[in-house]
């Protein structure tokens, strides 16, 4: 007789549960293919910067959760290969990583993921007036991600920024993730208003259905443009007589969590979706609906041209690509050399790499190739169009910002 009580803990545990992938949900494949490795992109330069003066870096998380950064600074693959290391900074490296959060669940749950760890540390605050990170050595790098920072009002976090620059010593790196005032999702928070917080919510969490505004809870958070925000860091490190270098970056501006929903802006666009179906190697994405069509934006073309002009611009680049996708398909190779030659020399390399794996699709034995080698390879090009954009302006739905303290 077969003894079922193996399977029967393992089902109780959750081993045998449905596989829902990874179209919709907080861990979408956005999240983890497009946005966690633009932030893992973005940090790389910061750690070989600092891990080429020191062995070991500190590191306080603010809105840690439950250590989701953790994860995230420690899988950042090496620089060079071959090498004996899996990831750039082990957790070896890590002397204290200290996660901070509001939420006393949050960092329950941290403390018991990370309970043999005794580097790990996790303590409750509300960084809108409580700093325990001062009660520390100082810190290597001052990190935040996925907007934590944008629940504080704009002179809660000069305050935060001030104790940080306070707090630091020598080289170190304050790391904000905040949302962008000019995200595609929400224009009507483009125009300047007095209201310095305005109301977010998380109704993308219930997709695929549709929520009635009535039934959405909101919170209030503040959106920023890269004016304002340098504007805070200067004064903080005017104020403290310290110099600081800012560069910024827009991140998922064209997927964003509530490009789908519609919720701010009334006009929804499956982008996030189509592309979660790239990612996923057993859909295929619908080359038709990931056209970007932002031309409900032209009325703000004389208020914000910058915004606008970046914006179309990455329309284009965009939509070249999947303009692209759909001659390939089409076996229109007129418009397949039209659409190579008219474009820049960068652009036009991952055109003629999308051309050649597509014509060469034989050579890849697999269930679907669309869905398991040319989605991805597509939705890598859109990621790559993204993360070679100049600084940030505030147009996607997260502003990243790194400010090297000096």
């Amino acid at each position: 007789m077969i003894k079922t009580e193996f399977f029967e803990a393992a089902v109780k545990h959750g081993f045998y549960g449905s596989d829902i992938g990874g179209l919709y949900g907080k861990k979408d494949n956005v999240r983890k293919y497009w946005e966690d490795f633009s932030i893992k992109d973005l940090l790389k330069p910061v750690i070989l910067d600092l891990l080429g003066s020191k062995e070991k870096i500190r590191l306080v998380d603010f809105g840690c959760g439950s250590g989701e950064a953790y994860e995230l600074v420690t899988h950042i693959s090496p620089l060079e290969r071959p090498t004996k290391k899996d990831f750039l900074l082990s957790s070896e490296q890590i002397e204290i990583y200290l996660g901070l959060d509001i939420s006393e669940a949050m960092i329950q749950q941290g403390n018991a993921i990370y309970r043999d760890s005794k580097n790990i540390h996790f303590k409750c605050a509300d960084l809108s007036k409580d700093y325990p990170f001062l009660n520390e050595q100082p810190f290597d790098i001052y990190l935040s991600t996925y907007s934590s920072p944008s629940h504080l009002t704009g002179e809660e976090l000069q305050k935060l920024v001030e104790k940080v620059i306070m707090h630091s010593s020598g080289k170190s790196y304050l790391v904000l993730d905040l949302f962008g005032r000019f995200s595609p999702e929400w224009p009507g928070y483009w125009l300047e208003t007095k209201e310095e917080m305005l109301p977010y919510n998380m109704s993308w969490l219930h997709l695929p259905n549709k929520l009635k505004s009535e039934e959405v809870e909101s919170y209030y958070v503040k959106y920023w443009d890269v004016t304002s925000l340098t504007e805070v860091i200067n004064r903080a490190a005017i104020k403290l007589n310290k110099r600081v270098k800012i560069s910024t970056k827009d991140r998922s501006i064209f997927v964003g969590r509530h490009i789908d929903t519609g919720f701010f802006n009334s006009i929804p666009q499956p982008l996030r979706y189509q592309v979660n179906r790239l990612f996923d190697r057993d859909y295929e994405g619908r080359v038709n609906e990931l056209k970007a069509d932002f031309s409900f934006l032209n009325c703000y073309k004389e208020k914000y041209p910058a915004v606008l002009e970046r914006i179309i611009f990455y329309q284009n680049k965009w939509n070249t690509v999947v303009n692209l996708c759909g001659a390939l398909i089409e076996n229109n190779n007129d418009l397949i050399k039209e659409l190579i030659e008219a474009s820049d020399s960068d652009l036009s390399e991952e055109l003629k790499m999308l051309t050649w794996l597509f014509r060469n699709r034989q050579r890849f034995p697999v269930d679907n190739f669309w869905a398991s080698v040319m989605g991805p390879q597509l939705a890598c090009v859109l990621r790559n169009i993204e993360l070679s954009l100049p600084e940030g302006l505030g147009c996607g739905h997260g502003l990243f910002c790194i400010v090297e303290i000096n």
